[in-house]
């Protein structure tokens, strides 16, 4: 495709796109922005579930395992109030997050390259700003692009950074977080959590099979990534990718240029 020159992908992520075998004249563009709002939704969503352990409940009335209690535990269920909230990745859909955790009367803190200038928001960056988040957080939403920077970002040691009794709730991409070392983690610490949106790859594309049996650990929920064709319905992403086309057809710079170079090794 010797003509090429503009590739506006109608995702917001553009990981899947391969940069290796495209020239250096072509241009790409990511849909950033287009399914903000309800990929936020969607992040709350799961995390209301997790923190209110509501996939548990729901098997247990099901399956005749609960009765009716005036009463609950400390770790039945997990009040959000005052408590503080890491997102890691602080574009689009992570502001929109924080947007709704102010709602929640909760404590923002975010992990971003650039400084968060957000009444009510504490930023950090670099690898040290991201281990204060891991640890200072109750519940960390992932919302950060894939690149080669960030792939397998949460590991082992990140995720014993975390607090035992912690929500990490995944929206962005499933090779964010280390598959084997999340599992291990999931079984030796049963009062973490993990609800995720997205999964591993397996040959060349999102796959709903893992390597571990997931769903055996009742600290995992898992849905299939949903929140973003949810997004497809208000018509946004078909209509922010038109008018970017547009804009680079009339001459002018368009938004959301990345750099390929931070994704020829994904």
């Amino acid at each position: 495709m010797s003509n090429l020159r503009l590739i506006q992908s109608i995702l917001a992520g553009v990981n899947h796109i391969p940069f290796a075998q495209l020239a250096k004249k072509v241009v790409v563009c990511s849909n950033a922005g287009a399914y903000s709002d309800e990929v936020a939704e969607y992040a709350w969503s799961l995390l209301l579930s997790a923190a209110k352990r509501i996939v548990d409940f729901h098997n247990a009335v099901k399956t005749d395992q609960w009765t009716l209690r005036r009463t609950l535990g400390g770790r039945d269920v997990t009040i959000l109030e005052d408590k503080t909230l890491g997102i890691l990745g602080y574009g689009g859909i992570g502001s929109a997050v924080a947007r709704i955790g102010k709602g929640f009367s909760m404590k923002i803190c975010a992990f971003s390259r650039k400084p968060v200038r957000e009444r009510g928001v504490r930023s950090f960056q670099g690898d040290k700003g991201l281990l204060r988040v891991l640890a200072q957080s109750d519940a960390v939403i992932v919302s950060l692009p894939l690149t080669r920077f960030t792939d397998k970002m949460i590991d082992a040691d990140k995720l014993a950074m975390m607090k035992k009794d912690a929500i990490l709730v995944n929206i962005a991409r499933g090779e964010l977080v280390d598959e084997a070392a999340l599992h291990e983690h999931l079984k030796t610490n049963p009062d973490f959590r993990y609800a995720t949106d997205v999964w591993w790859y397996r040959d060349g594309k999102e796959s709903l099979k893992t390597s571990h049996p997931f769903f055996e650990l009742s600290n995992f929920t898992g849905t299939p990534h949903v929140s973003g064709p949810s997004g497809l319905a208000t018509g946004k992403p078909a209509k922010f990718a038109v008018e970017n086309v547009t804009r680079f057809l009339r001459g002018l710079k368009p938004k959301n240029i990345i750099n390929p170079a931070e994704y020829l090794v994904t």
